[in-house]
């Protein structure tokens, strides 16, 4: 955290885990999507009855965070809106901390491993929208798939459709369409699975947002995830049926074919605070 900031005992924070957060992307052209962030973060705030600084102010503190702790880039920086204390009239406070990037390079070339969850994603759910600081059932279904061997999890919503893993958003390739499970399946609508659909739809991918189910995917010819942090992360294993993943140079695969534009996105000279231009 920034030196000197502190959070009050009474902060809802504290006492409930009430309250938003965003984890943005640290790169040598700062914080990448970050309108993107502050869009979905001031969703949430006007969904939780809080007030977000605007988004010039809200900028000028990540701004003078990376500046006040230089460090190696790139890593990963969390900004928490805490939920205030209303009874004391105490507000909603803006708290930001860095973290490493957690992805290594033999993960996105051989792929992750995705371990179906034992308990369903409840789709109706108001905390489906928001990325709640309430983490605990994605904390817990994490551990869980650790502990099976497997690096991620993957729920299915109550219905039995896909819905999304523990901290990543799911997509799936078949017959070169791109599939995702639609906000309707209780899945966060993640910033990098908007810029994803996006960019598919620039590179004339057709793209599909739907209810989809498990053996939908395990039908599938590639699978991967999203989140801000690991970009586009190809999976290799669902639940111990395997996938081919083919070489990161690879000419004849889809999704490496997608993960190359998204990496020729991130060197391209405009603003990525702007997701216009995308």
């Amino acid at each position: 955290m920034i030196p000197n900031e502190k959070i009050l005992t009474n902060d809802r924070l504290v006492l409930f885990g009430f309250g938003i957060f965003e984890t943005l992307l640290i790169t040598d052209r700062g914080p990448l999507f970050a309108d993107l962030h502050w869009q979905r973060m001031n969703k949430g705030a006007q969904i939780l009855g809080l007030k977000l600084p605007d988004k010039q102010e809200w900028m000028q503190r990540i701004q003078e965070f990376i500046q006040q702790t230089l460090d190696t880039i790139p890593y990963a920086l969390r900004i928490t809106l805490s939920g205030g204390a209303p009874l004391t009239n105490d507000p909603a406070q803006l708290l930001l901390h860095k973290r490493s990037v957690p992805y290594t390079s033999a993960q996105y070339t051989l792929g992750i491993q995705l371990y179906l969850l034992p308990h369903p994603r409840n789709e109706q759910s108001p905390l489906c929208s928001i990325k709640s600081t309430n983490y605990l059932e994605n904390i817990l279904a994490k551990e869980e798939a650790s502990r099976q061997g497997y690096e991620e999890g993957l729920w299915l919503n109550t219905q039995g459709f896909l819905a999304e893993g523990t901290m990543s958003n799911l997509f799936y390739l078949k017959d070169g369409t791109l599939f995702t499970p639609s906000l309707s399946s209780g899945c966060l609508p993640g910033t990098r699975r908007q810029v994803i659909l996006e960019l598919a739809r620039s590179q004339q991918i057709s793209t599909q947002e739907g209810l989809y189910t498990l053996s939908d995917l395990l039908s599938s010819d590639e699978i991967f995830m999203t989140n801000s942090l690991m970009g586009i992360m190809p999976v290799r294993n669902v639940n111990g049926s395997f996938f081919r993943v083919s070489s990161p140079d690879s000419q004849d695969s889809a999704m490496r074919c997608l993960e190359l534009a998204y990496k020729n996105l991130l060197k391209t000279s405009f603003d990525l605070c702007d997701t216009n231009q995308i």
